[in-house]
């Protein structure tokens, strides 16, 4: 008879997944929940935490259980009550709010302001991430939104992804913060490698501790996912390293020309040589280190790729005006209109730009022979150009969103401005808990109500101390 912990393992291995459509649809609920909370803060300025809660947290929970057999209900059931809330209030008080609006698209000087579209992106993909990675251990979750064997698209497969890109683009504002004319010094550069080691420290500490908790708690562990040894943790943790140890090439080169090397690498690897073979293989599991964590080293490539095209994304997104060529570069220079060309762009064009580019190479590369199939396993070139074209769709959703309805108050969403400003603050806690819930029920034993009731509670645990924190002003940086 088998065990709990083979059990467990049994109910997130050989997956499949599904559709790249429903997908879409599915997640998509985040930006019409997105478009339903503007819709009632424009009515309702002072708009309780647990209203903010239903709206952002709880419609998504719901479509990715309850509702995800009929998500284009859901769509409706949230956006048509908001849009009749907002209509009502639009023609029956006076014209206050389009006077706010007005206000609010004054011209901006800094160069780098907060976005509340980037917070709302930012914050719906980490609740997501959270709630997917318990919710898994439940029967409510379908199967087909589980992480796939090898082969094959899922929710949490593009989870993953996108929370390395997102990392990437909010991690470009330091880089545009510090440009600067580049002269390369070794002094400088070991400080840059230094800075980078120390500033992984704590994540590596993270995955480290993970492993040793796994194996003295017997929890169970997918090690087709990243390997014996390695874990999530442990990718992220490295990734400012060689951040550190690329730093000359990332800086003379734009970073989106560095990231279409690193896919070119990457396929060329897996088409030229046997490390596809030498992955996928079972057989070779225990032969050394480097064969016991073979998925975590090879997909490293990958996320690294992401996180630079998340970067890339940066010098158009989170920058208040047009710079010189942000399309494709970083820089300090204000663009104005008479100097413009294409590839200096606001941050709508960007978006519009990179939306329509991404989504036809991703169709192109996903539909080639010549190029391996999607596979988060592998972290390789289609699997790399899904996560870039999806986050840069709902960036752009999310930004014409903003801009239909734009910024009244500095903050528009407490639960999401707490979210996003201790984001890896938030993804640990969820990983804790979904570890103490796993070691304290059976999950797979669980009704759906009952596994729907501590999703909400769960959920509510780990976004209250955010939001506290964030009342607070602490912000917890790993």
């Amino acid at each position: 008879m088998s065990s709990l912990k083979q059990l467990k393992e049994n109910f997130v291995s050989d997956l499949t997944g599904g559709s790249i459509e429903e997908i879409y649809l599915v997640t998509s609920v985040a930006l019409t929940s997105y478009l339903a909370y503007k819709f009632i803060k424009d009515s309702i300025i002072q708009l309780p935490l647990v209203y903010d809660y239903v709206i952002n947290v709880l419609t998504i929970l719901t479509a990715i259980t309850i509702y995800s057999n009929n998500p284009t209900f859901l769509h409706y059931s949230i956006f048509l009550p908001s849009l009749l809330v907002y209509l009502l209030n639009h023609y029956t008080t006076e014209n206050k709010q389009r006077h706010h609006h007005r206000q609010s698209n004054k011209t901006n000087d800094t160069l780098l302001t907060r976005k509340q579209f980037l917070t709302a992106y930012r914050s719906h993909m980490l609740i997501i991430t959270n709630l997917a990675i318990l919710a898994v251990d439940f029967k409510i979750f379908p199967r087909r939104f589980a992480k796939v064997e090898t082969w094959g698209t899922s929710m949490m497969d593009l989870g993953v992804g996108s929370f390395v890109y997102s990392m990437g683009l909010v991690n470009s504002r330091q880089l545009i913060k510090a440009h600067s004319q580049y002269k390369f010094s070794w002094k400088a550069y070991l400080k840059i490698i230094k800075q980078s080691t120390t500033k992984a420290f704590p994540l590596l500490v993270l995955g480290f501790a993970r492993f040793v908790s796994v194996k003295q708690l017997e929890y169970q562990e997918h090690v087709t996912e990243y390997g014996i040894h390695w874990n999530f943790f442990i990718t992220l943790g490295l990734l400012p390293v060689l951040l550190g140890v690329l730093d000359p090439f990332l800086t003379i080169l734009p970073r989106v020309v560095v990231a279409f090397i690193f896919i070119a690498l990457n396929e060329l690897l897996l088409k030229r040589t046997n490390v596809l073979q030498v992955i996928l293989s079972g057989e070779n599991r225990m032969n050394n280190f480097i064969t016991m964590n073979k998925e975590g080293i090879y997909s490293f490539l990958g996320y690294f790729t992401i996180f630079i095209f998340g970067q890339s994304f940066g010098s158009f997104v989170l920058t208040e005006y047009p710079t010189r060529n942000n399309l494709i570069s970083i820089s300090k220079t204000k663009a104005f209109r008479k100097n413009s060309n294409l590839i200096t762009v606001t941050t709508t064009q960007g978006l519009i730009i990179a939306t329509v580019f991404y989504q036809a190479l991703f169709t192109i590369v996903n539909n080639s022979n010549y190029f391996t199939s999607i596979s988060r396993r592998l972290a390789n070139a289609s699997y790399v150009l899904w996560v870039v074209s999806y986050n840069a769709t709902f960036l752009l959703g999310y930004n014409l969103i903003d801009r239909l309805l734009p910024v009244q108050t500095k903050v528009a969403s407490n639960l999401l401005e707490g979210v996003n400003n201790n984001g890896l603050l938030a993804f640990l806690l969820g990983n804790l808990l979904t570890g103490l819930i796993n070691m304290l029920i059976n999950t797979l034993e669980v009704s759906n109500t009952v596994a729907f009731l501590i999703l909400i509670g769960y959920s509510a645990a780990w976004i209250s101390i955010v939001v506290i924190l964030n009342h607070k002003h602490i912000y917890i940086k790993l």
